[in-house]
């Protein structure tokens, strides 16, 4: 993302572009799914969860690498087929699908229907039986036990995600009158954001014995699990990332462990990534309008901020951190130009409090019309910003 040629390609769309925008990196993306795909056994599916990024362009780039669409709305189903994705290559997942949507993905053949509550398979079963089709249905099960992204053990937590491990037998029991609905596979997803391979794999375990428990209580066999994903990218200094390589490696010889017991010998499994296929192949470039000082702190007022980008100012982090980020200065062509350090809080442009990109960092001295790039923002990005927050400017979206 951030050669010398892509810094000149920001800095060129910078002047003519009069409001903060997104810049993404389409072959940094190809790049992941790549590297995912040759490290990771053929008979592992991959899905690309759209609600970390729906951009057209970014969902047509995992259909042409040969990563599934996981949609959670009937807007995603919408932009996952416009974008060439057939039924087959889609699962349709949300504890809150409305009977609109839940037609819409019969309509449209979905062979991954996650089902959440029995009220929701039961409603599924009626539209199923008016349309004539019989819908494939996955059960979203809430594993007993899971670790959270900093490896802490948690069991028997609530959840408005899925049917409680301890709730299948009970379920199945009273799905065996729905005639329209086919059992087809499992979900385990649990945690999400996790930047070990070994909590992540701690969870793909309880997930791997929550899914054994109910095909052998249940007397079944299980065609899919899908284990869910989780894997996170780092947000903050001192966080390393997770290798694509790598991750496919482990998740290579964890599979052939799983593969040992007899009722998972012949199960397809498959994992959604989210941010791990997108985060850290996008930027949001905001530009510096005002510097002042506080009190002895020093201030930098940018163009954009919390309405563009509400997770470069901290949203979703339980201990706000400064996301990573450069600076593009306007003066390093000068000969005589020297970058000095200084210690600044860069904020953004609304009259919100909270709309604050970095406090106390210490960068380049900043001058007026520089560029911040706010790194690792491909995924969670702009179509999770309150963009019609306070009305100003929206953030454009280039491709390099």
């Amino acid at each position: 993302m951030y050669s010398p040629e892509n810094l000149a390609k920001i800095a060129e769309l910078a002047k003519n572009s009069s409001q903060p925008f997104y810049v993404f990196s389409l072959a940094q993306i190809e790049e992941r799914c790549t590297a995912l795909r040759e490290s990771l056994p053929h008979d592992v599916d991959l899905f690309f969860s759209l609600k970390a990024n729906s951009h057209p362009l970014i969902v047509a780039t995992m259909k042409k690498m040969g990563i599934l669409a996981d949609v959670a709305s009937a807007g995603e189903l919408k932009v996952a087929l416009e974008a060439g994705f057939t039924g087959s290559e889609i699962e349709f997942t949300g504890p809150g699908k409305t009977t609109v949507e839940l037609a819409l993905a019969l309509q449209n053949d979905v062979q991954s229907i996650i089902v959440e509550s029995l009220a929701e398979l039961q409603s599924l079963d009626r539209l199923a039986k008016a349309s004539g089709k019989s819908a494939h249905v996955h059960v979203r099960i809430n594993p007993k036990s899971k670790v959270n992204a900093s490896g802490r053990l948690i069991e028997n937590e609530s959840s408005q995600f899925g049917i409680d491990e301890e709730g299948g037998i009970d379920f199945m029991k009273a799905s065996k009158s729905l005639a329209n609905v086919q059992l087809c596979g499992l979900h385990l997803h649990s945690q999400s954001h996790i930047l070990s391979l070994d909590h992540a794999v701690a969870n793909y375990k309880f997930g791997v014995t929550a899914a054994k428990n109910f095909a052998n209580k249940n007397e079944t066999l299980l065609a899919i699990v899908n284990l869910g994903g989780g894997i996170g990218v780092p947000y903050a200094s001192g966080q390393s990332p997770i290798e694509a390589r790598e991750f496919g490696r482990v998740i290579s010889e964890f599979i052939a462990t799983v593969r040992c017991s007899k009722n998972l010998a012949k199960t397809r499994f498959r994992f959604e990534l989210g941010r791990f296929l997108c985060a850290e192949a996008g930027a949001f470039v905001t530009r510096v309008l005002y510097r002042k000082t506080s009190r002895g702190t020093s201030y930098v007022i940018t163009d954009g901020g919390f309405t563009q980008c509400q997770i470069a100012t901290g949203s979703g982090q339980l201990v706000r951190r400064n996301l990573p980020l450069r600076v593009i200065s306007n003066q390093s062509a000068k000969k005589d130009f020297v970058a000095r350090n200084e210690l600044v809080t860069i904020a953004g442009p609304s009259c919100y409090g909270m709309d604050i990109i970095a406090t106390k960092i210490n960068l380049p001295e900043i001058h007026l019309g520089d560029l911040i790039c706010v790194e690792n923002v491909g995924a969670y990005g702009y179509s999770f910003s309150p963009k019609d927050f306070l009305r100003q400017q929206p953030a454009n979206e280039y491709f390099i």
